[in-house]
This record gives structure tokens, sequence and C-alpha cells, in this order.
């Protein structure tokens, strides 16, 4: 359960403000949900009429921050969040693509089943659509950055977590083609390598942060190989957007990963880019063999969590989950080593297989390898 506001503590109550979509009022039961807001992408702000925008698993922390506003602990018990929409992350494509065409948002209910989630996140109450009749206010998003407040509503939210009816055949199919190939205790390595990340946002830059941020395959192979060796892995499923990835970006060369090495079948065309990032989610959040992630991205802390706290049928699924950068990073204001330490993900690849994380640091710094951090997966 969410913690609870006491009286001393620094709590934070939802402070709505009039909606042009309200309807009714003096009704005892307050619904409330997010307006149009801007949000940041490529230095240029854009508007989300009615949803969230940037990557998957931001949208998750915004819900996060909207639960706690509008529960806090149980304080509100008469409010109920309405589940805003998600982008469809039209923007993560290149103009040539054909999901960058893709620009209606999607409904919450069309990536993650929304009943189940209603059922887990209680007492807090939430909803797909505010009933007829009933007062509708507004509720702020609050930006993410370093000061946000709200990472004890992240175990909540991503152990409410489970895919759609919609989603849910495409989950299945990745599942498959992840045994299938990699064997019956394959293991999921997130490289965060796509252009958003290695390119566009200019966080890769070298010596622009204190800390590493960007690790090429060749490197994540090596970091994770002793500890995928002594956990018995049979194979390897890579997850990363490869039609995504610049032609500046680094090289992918999958026999570095061992003999049984894939990656996941290509979405379809007319899927939108958070629906095929959640099926990557909680493809990653199934294997059997363990996770490896970079604690820097959002995607790799998400699975983590997911892997931790699930509940539901989802519960019994494995759960290590292995941070490969080893770095005491920040994630869009939330210190990620502290949030893998909290989902039983305190062991680094790096030290688990022997190789001192400071020295394959500095070899690379003197190799010129970049660093960054991006808000996409």
């Amino acid at each position: 359960s969410p913690p609870s506001c006491r009286v001393g503590d620094s709590c934070m109550r939802i402070h709505p403000v009039p909606s042009p979509n309200a309807v009714g009022s003096g009704n005892a039961q307050l619904y409330v949900e997010i307006g149009s807001r801007e949000t940041q992408f490529g230095g240029s702000k854009t508007a989300d009429a009615s949803g969230l925008g940037g990557g998957l698993n931001n949208m998750l922390m915004n819900v996060a921050q909207l639960l706690h506003d509008s529960c806090g602990g149980g304080r509100h018990g008469n409010t109920t969040l309405v589940l805003p929409q998600l982008t469809s992350g039209w923007r993560f494509f290149k103009a040539s693509q054909p999901g960058s065409r893709i620009k209606e948002s999607v409904e919450f209910g069309d990536v993650f089943d929304a009943a189940a989630f209603a059922q887990r996140v209680a007492p807090c109450r939430v909803a797909e659509v505010a009933p007829v009749g009933v007062a509708v206010q507004e509720a702020a998003v609050v930006g993410i950055n370093r000061q946000w407040p709200y990472e004890a509503w992240l175990p909540l939210v991503y152990g409410a977590l489970a895919p759609s009816r919609k989603l849910q055949p495409a989950v299945a199919q990745m599942v498959r083609r992840a045994a299938a190939g990699g064997g019956p205790r394959w293991a999921a390595v997130h490289l965060r390598i796509e252009r958003d990340w290695w390119v566009i946002s200019g966080f890769c830059t070298a010596r622009r942060f204190p800390h590493r941020r960007c690790y090429p395959p060749s490197e994540v192979a090596s970091l994770t190989a002793a500890s995928r060796l002594r956990r018995n892995v049979s194979g390897v499923v890579l997850i990363y957007a490869a039609d995504n990835v610049a032609r500046s970006g680094p090289e992918v060369r999958p026999e570095q990963f061992g003999a049984r090495v894939l990656s996941l079948p290509s979405a379809p065309e007319s899927m939108a880019y958070t629906l095929r990032t959640a099926a990557e989610f909680f493809t990653a959040a199934a294997a059997p063999g363990g996770f490896y992630g970079n604690s820097f991205s959002t995607f790799s802390a998400g699975v983590a969590l997911h892997r931790k706290f699930a509940r539901g049928s989802a519960a019994a699924a494995p759960r290590a989950a292995y941070a490969y950068d080893c770095q005491p990073a920040l994630v869009r204001g939330m210190r990620s080593s502290e949030l893998f330490r909290t989902v039983s993900a305190a062991r680094c690849a790096a030290a688990a297989g022997g190789v001192a994380a400071a020295r394959s640091t500095d070899a690379a710094r003197g190799k010129g390898v970049r660093s960054g951090l991006s808000h996409g997966r």
C-alpha cells in the first residue's frame, strides 16, 4: 500500500482547478483527470490534449504522481483518478516510418489491463472514464526532475500492470519466440542504443556527466558474461528498437553474447510505438534467466520494478534483475541505484562477473565512449 500521510509529514494534496469538462455539482464523488499539457521533446514544446507524453515509463511515473495526488494514502477516499490517455509515441519514429503517422493517443486500457490495474491499486480508486453526472476537475501533472518526490509510489503502479487483451497476443508471440530461440533459461538484455538516446538527446556527449550512460553492445556482452554463465543462462534475447538505431550508432554483433542470441520479432508497422514498447516490456519481465539493464534507463528500471512487485499471474515469474553499468545514476529525478536495490537488483552484473566497473569505466572513457540519458524507452 502507498505510504500514509500522518501529522507532521510533508504530504501533497490535490489542488484541482475548474475544468471545462466538469459536469454536475455537489456530488459526493469527485473525479479528477488531467487536462491538456505541454511536454518537452527534442528541445521543443508540444501539446498532448488530455493525455500524457514522453516514453512509456515516463508516463507510468506520471501515473504514480497522479495516484499520489488523488489517493494520498487513503486521505482522499472519495477521489477517483480518471486514467489518462497515453501518447502513441509517434515522435520516436523517423518521418519516413509508418509509425510516425499514428498520432492519435491510445487509451490506458489499450496498453494495460485497466480492470486488473484498478483492483491492484486499491484502496486507491481509478476509472477509465468519469460517469455522466459526476463532478470532474483537472489534476496537474508534475514535471519529472531531480526533485521528483514520488518514488515510493512506483512499486504500487508497476506491481499493478498487466498487458491488455489487445496487447496479449504480441507479448505471447514474443515470449514464444524467445523460448524457442533462447532455450528454457533465456535472459533479456536491454541495449539502450536507439538514436534518441545515443544521438538526438545530446546526453551522450563525452564528459558532460560524471557517470557514463552509454554502453556499446560489445561492452554489455563482456560485463554480463560471467553473471550469465553463473546463472546458467541458455540464451540471450536482445531488447532494443533495431529500426531506431542511427547509422552512427554502435554496432550490434549478436555472437558476442553467445551461441543462442536473438532479437524480438519486428512489430507490425501498424502498431503504435507505445504499444510496441509495452510488448517488449512484458517480454523482458518474463525472462526466466534474468534481466540485465542500464540503470539510467526508465525502461530498465521499470522492468526491474515489475519483476519484483508484480501481482496476479505474473507474481510467480522469475525476478532476478541486474544493472550492468553499476553507476549511482539519476533516472529522471530518482536514484536508480537505490531503485534497483529496492527491486533486489543491487548486484551489478559487472561486479557479479568479476569485472571492476570502475576499471571498465576508465577504459571506456579513454576510448572516447560517449554517455547519455533519455526519456524514451
